[in-house]
């Protein structure tokens, strides 16, 4: 009997513990035509694992941190972290450290192809960012200080890869969003940029504006509703050095999967290199 007592009471304890995390995920299955390759295929497409975890310390302060896993190609395919994040909040606002895959989109319609729309602005980059953000002043408002390490290539691995090194780069954001309406303004320091996003959703419709000084860039998207489970999504970019249009359109099977063809043309690339056409089916399942 006290044996018995003694495991009822370590499956409580853990089961405790395992409802602090919390897993989520993505599978993906594709038939899909690349502009790198003029023949279609069916496969796997990105399956992706999330691990997320949050505890109450106690005096205001909360911690939360998580971790992704992403698999690609089925068995014997390469299997991989793609990120982690860290953040501890309270009174004082919440100080994080994130390290993830960036791209250089300012907005997203969701289109999702082999050759993206951020593979024709330019393609992606892993990034560290250690971020303050303030507390909340007022209603909508929002304000953080960053600091980012970005890497062509390779993984952003150590903290040491903030000091001594050129790339890293000091930058701050200020947003304000109120009902339907949001707005961001994004600088940097050291590179002296300034960039631009703004959207509105009218019930019939969420529309999104993006500008960066750079190349003259801006970005317009647009997402709809059709009918019960028919969305779809456009997304334009154009820039002295890159001009494209990415199409989606979603069927709802369930409120977990779904069916969508998405398609993205570019007739200007002169960054990436990436013309032409490039669409994929895809069936995706989220948990």
């Amino acid at each position: 009997m006290k044996k018995t007592l003694i495991a009822l009471a370590a499956v409580a304890v853990t089961s405790t513990a395992m409802a602090q995390v919390t897993l989520s995920g993505t599978f993906n299955l594709d038939s899909q035509n690349t502009m790198a390759a003029s023949q279609n295929n069916v496969g796997m497409g990105d399956i992706i694992l999330k691990f997320a975890a949050a505890e109450d310390l106690g005096g205001g302060l909360k911690i939360a941190v998580n971790t992704t896993i992403q698999g690609e190609g089925g068995r014997g395919g390469t299997t991989s972290g793609n990120g982690y994040g860290v953040s501890l909040s309270g009174g004082f606002g919440a100080l994080s450290l994130n390290n993830y895959l960036n791209g250089n989109n300012l907005i997203s319609a969701g289109v999702a192809v082999e050759d993206d729309m951020n593979d024709v602005i330019g393609s992606y980059t892993f990034r560290t960012r250690l971020q303050y953000t303030l507390p909340t002043f007022f209603p909508g408002f929002s304000a953080s200080l960053r600091m980012d390490e970005t890497k062509a290539g390779s993984a952003v691995t150590a903290a040491t890869d903030f000091v001594n090194t050129s790339t890293a780069d000091v930058n701050y954001q200020l947003g304000y969003a109120t009902g339907p309406f949001s707005i961001n303004i994004y600088g940097a320091e050291v590179a002296g940029y300034t960039d631009m996003d703004a959207s509105y959703d009218a019930g019939f419709a969420k529309f999104m504006i993006g500008s960066q000084d750079a190349d003259s860039h801006n970005e317009f998207a647009i997402v709809a509703p059709i009918g019960a489970n028919l969305s779809a999504g456009l997304h334009l970019i154009n820039s002295d050095v890159t001009e494209a249009v990415g199409m989606r359109v979603t069927y709802a099977l369930s409120k977990r999967t779904n069916v969508s063809f998405n398609y993205v043309d570019a007739s200007k690339s002169a960054v990436s290199g990436k013309d032409g056409d490039n669409y994929r089916l895809r069936l995706q399942h989220t948990f």
